[in-house]
């Protein structure tokens, strides 16, 4: 058995976490902040089988995988507005 990451974001999963830079990652306690546009990526932790083949799972396997996941994490981004950053 192995441990992987598996990062959902837009209902679709992916074995890298997409798009965002870490510069955009927040770092504050994101409940007291709600003038924002924020993304939530969520990553799951998951044993699985040593073949594993992300390429070679079905979307509906992968969903499965992430609701037996042993550990979830919610990564925010902070998206652009307006050609501005609010932080």
């Amino acid at each position: 058995m192995k441990t992987i990451h598996l990062f959902k974001f837009n209902n679709s999963i992916f074995h890298k976490i997409p798009f965002f830079k870490e510069e955009q990652r927040l770092k504050s306690d994101i409940t007291e902040i709600n003038i924002m546009n924020i993304e939530i990526v969520t990553e799951y932790i998951v044993k699985t089988h040593d073949d594993f083949s992300f390429d070679d799972t079905s979307g509906n396997d992968l969903l499965s995988m992430c609701k037996k996941a042993q550990k979830t994490i919610e990564h925010y981004f902070v998206i652009r507005l307006d050609h501005y950053d609010f932080i």
